[in-house]
C-alpha cells in the first residue's frame, strides 16, 4: 500500500505541476507589482515610437559601464560596435531572427539584458531599447531573458497576438482597427456597424473567478469595452490554422529553445521538439480527415483559403522564394545520403560511421538541429517577410505541414530507426491485460470569444496630457472552435501491484496504420494492484494542456488595483506560455452524421525514470519533464515495421464518434 501511494503521489505532483492551476495563491508584493506594471507599460503598442514620458527620461543612453555586469562578453562588445558606427537594424525593418545578421544583434541585446546585475540596469537597458531598437529584434531579446533568467521569470509577458495582432488577423480587420478615431468613436471610411460596446468579455468562465465577477468589474470600472466584428468568420481548417493560440504555441515553444546556452539533455530536449513538431502535423491531419480531406498525401497545388495578413509592421508579406525549396532538396540529399552509405561528413570535414558507438548522434546533432533558427540559418533566406518563414504566420500555411511531414519529419524518424540503437527498458508490462476503454459523448462546437487587439489602436489614444491611461480596450469577436470536456475509463486486469503509463491517442478510423496520424492526447502515471482495475481521467487533467487566459488589457487593470491595495495579486495568475491550448485537443467532429475515429492506448511499465522539469513555463535550461525514457510519442516516434508492434495485452483500439453541436445562436447573442 504504501508503494501505491507513493506512486500516486508523484503522479499527483507531476500532473499538478504540468496543468498549473490560476486560482488565488503566492500573493505579490509591490516591488513585484511595480516591475509587472514597467513590463506591461513599456511592451503597450510596442512597434510604435514610446510616448511614457517616465521610461523616455530613462532610456536616452544604455548602460555601459561593464562593472554593471557579470559577463561582459564578445556579443556585446560586437552589438556596441554596431551601435557606435549607426549599422543597428533600423527601427522600421522587418525582423526575422532567422536572418543571421538579425540573429547576431538578437545575440547581442539579449546578453546586454540577460548579463545585467540589477534591475535598474535592465530596466534602463530595456528602456534604451524600447526606444531606438527595432521593435521585433527588442521583444525578441526581451522574451528570452524573462524566459531565462530566474529571477524575472513570474514576471508576465502578455500573449503574442496581443503584442503583435496584425499578423495573426486578416489584413481587412486590422486596416479597420488602426483607422479607428476613438476620440470621435467613428471609423475613418467605415461604418459603424463593426462597433459593438460589451458590458463582459468572453469567454467567461476563467479559472480562479477572473472574469465578469465583481471584483473584475472594479478593475474595470474605467474601461470602455469596445468589441470588433470580424470581417469573415473561420470555417473549416481555418478554426485551426488560423486559431490564434495554435500559431502562438508553436512560437512560444521555439522562443523558448533557442539561445540556450549548453542545455542538459540535449538529446530528449531535440527528442521533444521533433515530437512537437509531429504532434501539430498529426493534429491538422486529423482535422483535414473531419474535414473530409486528404489527410495522407497532401497536395502542395492544394488551393487552401487563407486570411490575407500583414506583417507586425503593416507590410505585405512576399512570394514564396524559390531557393528554400532548393535548400529543402539539398538538406534531403545529405540525409538520404548518410542513410544509404551509413557514413556523414561532419561541418569539420572529418568522416564518422554512424553505427559506431555514439556516432549516430553526432550526425543527428549535425543535420536536426532542433533550434528553428538553426535549422533555417544554413538556408539562403530572402530579405522580404514570407508567410512560410515567420513564426508568428507559418502554421497558418499549408506548405509548412507538407514540408514538415514528407521531409523534416520523414528523415529524422528513418534516421532513428536506422542508427538508434533498441531500447534499453522493458517495453510491455508483465501479468496485466488492457480490457476495455470507455469514454463519455464526444462533443464539439464553435463558441464566441474576444481577443485583445488594443495594441492595434493608435498609441495616442492612451494619453492624456502626458500621463499615460488606458481607458477604453479593442476586442474582436470571433468563433473559435471549442470541446466539452470528457472522461476516459480504462478497464485493466492485473496479476501484482505495478505502476504503469498509460499513453493515449486519437487517430482516424481505419487504414493502413503506415499512414494514419496517431495524435497523442494524454500520457500519465497509475498504479494497478491485484484483480480489476478501473482508472479514470479527465481531459480537464491531460498533460501539458491549459485554458483560457486575461487579456493584455485585464492584466494591466488587476495590476493596478492590486498597487491601491484593492485586490490580492496570484502569482499564477495567468496560464502558462507554452502549454497547448486545451480547447483543440479534439478535431470538429460531423455535424450530420458522427465522425467516426479511434483511441489507441498503450501501457508500458514504469521505470522511476519521471522526471519533473518547468517547459510549460517556456523553461529548457534543464531539460524535458517525461515519465520515463522511452522516446516521446512512442511507439510512433520511428517508423513502424509491423502493425504487431501495436497489438499486444498492453495495448487497445477503442472506436469513438466525435459530434458537432451548432450552437451559434446562443453563443453569438
Amino acid at each position: 500500500m504504501r508503494f501505491g501511494f507513493l506512486l500516486l503521489l508523484i503522479s499527483f505532483l507531476l500532473q499538478l505541476h504540468q496543468n498549473v492551476s490560476l486560482f488565488p495563491g503566492n500573493i505579490v508584493n509591490h516591488y513585484y507589482l511595480n516591475k509587472q506594471r514597467f513590463l506591461l507599460e513599456i511592451l503597450h503598442h510596442l512597434h510604435e515610437p514610446l510616448l511614457h514620458e517616465q521610461w523616455l527620461g530613462l532610456g536616452q543612453q544604455i548602460v555601459t559601464d561593464k562593472s554593471q555586469y557579470v559577463h561582459y562578453n564578445d556579443h556585446m562588445v560586437q552589438f556596441y560596435q554596431l551601435l557606435s558606427t549607426g549599422r543597428l537594424l533600423p527601427r522600421d525593418v522587418y525582423y526575422n531572427p532567422q536572418q543571421p545578421e538579425h540573429y547576431q544583434q538578437t545575440l547581442g541585446l539579449f546578453h546586454f539584458f540577460y548579463n545585467t546585475r540589477e534591475w535598474s540596469t535592465l530596466r534602463q537597458n530595456i528602456c534604451w531599447a524600447r526606444i531606438f531598437v527595432n521593435p521585433g529584434l527588442f521583444l525578441y531579446a526581451l522574451m528570452q531573458t524573462l524566459m531565462k533568467r530566474d529571477d524575472y521569470r513570474a514576471l508576465i509577458v502578455p500573449k503574442i497576438y496581443e503584442l503583435l495582432p496584425a499578423p495573426y488577423y486578416d489584413e481587412q480587420l486590422v486596416h479597420t482597427a488602426i483607422s479607428f478615431n476613438y476620440g470621435n468613436q467613428v471609423w475613418e471610411n467605415e461604418t459603424e456597424s463593426k462597433l459593438q460596446k460589451s458590458k463582459q468579455l468572453l469567454p467567461l468562465n476563467l479559472a480562479g473567478e477572473l472574469r465578469n465577477t465583481s471584483k473584475w468589474t472594479e478593475a474595470m470600472s474605467e474601461v470602455q469595452i469596445l468589441s470588433l466584428k470580424p470581417n469573415e468568420e473561420a470555417k473549416g481548417l481555418a478554426l485551426l490554422t488560423e486559431d490564434p493560440g495554435w500559431r502562438a504555441y508553436w512560437y512560444s515553444i521555439n522562443m523558448a529553445t533557442t539561445l540556450l546556452e549548453e542545455p542538459q539533455e540535449t538529446e530528449r530536449l531535440r527528442d521533444w521538439w521533433y515530437w512537437q513538431l509531429s504532434q501539430l502535423v498529426a493534429r491538422y491531419k486529423l482535422e483535414r480527415y473531419g474535414q473530409g480531406k486528404d489527410y495522407r498525401r497532401m497536395l502542395e497545388s492544394e488551393k487552401l483559403k487563407t486570411f490575407t495578413t500583414r506583417t507586425w509592421l503593416y507590410q505585405r508579406y512576399g512570394d514564396e522564394s524559390e531557393d528554400i525549396a532548393e535548400q529543402l532538396k539539398k538538406w534531403e540529399f545529405k540525409v538520404e545520403e548518410a542513410l544509404a552509405t551509413g557514413s556523414y561528413q561532419l561541418s569539420n570535414g572529418s568522416t564518422i560511421e554512424l553505427s559506431h558507438g555514439q556516432n549516430w548522434q553526432i550526425g543527428l546533432t549535425e543535420l536536426f538541429p532542433y533550434d528553428l533558427n538553426q535549422l533555417q540559418l544554413h538556408i539562403k533566406l530572402p530579405k522580404e517577410p514570407q508567410q512560410l518563414l515567420d513564426l508568428h504566420t507559418m502554421l497558418g500555411d499549408h506548405k509548412f505541414y507538407i514540408f514538415a511531414d514528407r521531409s523534416i519529419l520523414r528523415l529524422y524518424r528513418a534516421y532513428r530507426a536506422a542508427f538508434q540503437p533498441d531500447y534499453s527498458q522493458q517495453i510491455k508490462p508483465t501479468e496485466m491485460r488492457l480490457l476495455q476503454v470507455q469514454v463519455s459523448p464526444l462533443i464539439t462546437h464553435e463558441e464566441s470569444v474576444d481577443f485583445d487587439i488594443s495594441n492595434l489602436l493608435h498609441a495616442r489614444h492612451f494619453y492624456v496630457d502626458n500621463q499615460f491611461v488606458w481607458p477604453q480596450t479593442l476586442q474582436v469577436r470571433r468563433q473559435r472552435l471549442q470541446h466539452q470536456p470528457f472522461t476516459i475509463n480504462f478497464q485493466l486486469e492485473s496479476n501484482k501491484t505495478q505502476s504503469i503509463i498509460l499513453r493515449t491517442f486519437l487517430t482516424t478510423a481505419g487504414g493502413d496504420l503506415h499512414e494514419e496520424p496517431f495524435y497523442q492526447l494524454d500520457a500519465f502515471l497509475t498504479v494497478l494492484h491485484a484483480g480489476n482495475n478501473t482508472i479514470t481521467r479527465e481531459s480537464l487533467d491531460f498533460a501539458g494542456t491549459v485554458g483560457d487566459h486575461l487579456s493584455f488589457t485585464e492584466l494591466y487593470h488587476y495590476v493596478r488595483l492590486a498597487e491601491r491595495d484593492e485586490f490580492d495579486f496570484p502569482l499564477n495568475i495567468t496560464i502558462p506560455s507554452c502549454g497547448f491550448p486545451r480547447r483543440l485537443l479534439l478535431p470538429q467532429g460531423g455535424v450530420k452524421q458522427p465522425l467516426e475515429m479511434r483511441l489507441f492506448v498503450i501501457a508500458t511499465p514504469y521505470n522511476f525514470k519521471a522526471r519533473q522539469e518547468q517547459e510549460l513555463i517556456c523553461d529548457f535550461s534543464n531539460g524535458v519533464s517525461s515519465w520515463d525514457e522511452l522516446p516521446f510519442g512512442y511507439p510512433f516516434e520511428r517508423q513502424l515495421e509491423e502493425e504487431s508492434e501495436l497489438l499486444g495485452e498492453n495495448t487497445l483500439f477503442q472506436a469513438v464518434e466525435i459530434v458537432h453541436e451548432d450552437r451559434s445562436s446562443l453563443t453569438k447573442q
